[in-house]
């Protein structure tokens, strides 16, 4: 899948040593969502391990993990995000938790796994 969503755009982050991060190319109403294109892997499975170079962009769909292909791989954490996780199925969402801006750039609570795993800060 290639991704087609027109109302986000990639520029460097905001965040220091951060490098790209995704920002809003129009306003963004609460609740709007961002279906994340990507690549479905079973969680624990052969693939999971041969995809290991991703692990810190894979994100928990029950038994699944889906690798990011598309802008969902570019969103940076931060402990005051802009925008949450959202699991219907095997389809994984980031969901608007305010509005947002114009220009602004889009964050996500990464799991306290992850923030630990790979030594990230907001």
């Amino acid at each position: 899948m290639t991704e087609t969503d027109e109302r986000f755009y990639v520029a460097p982050s905001t965040l220091p040593g951060a490098g790209e991060g995704l920002f809003a190319a129009v306003p963004i109403s609460g609740g709007d969502r961002l279906r994340i294109v990507g690549v479905l892997v079973m969680a624990n499975s052969e693939s999971d391990r041969c995809t290991d170079y991703a692990d810190r962009y894979k994100l928990r769909a029950g038994e699944l993990l889906l690798i990011p292909t598309g802008w969902g791989a570019k969103v940076n954490h931060s402990d005051d995000p802009n925008v949450r996780k959202v699991v219907e199925g095997q389809d994984v969402y980031l969901e608007a938790l305010r509005p947002i801006a114009k220009d602004e750039e889009l964050f996500f609570r990464y799991h306290e796994y992850a923030t630990s795993r790979f030594g990230l800060k907001s």
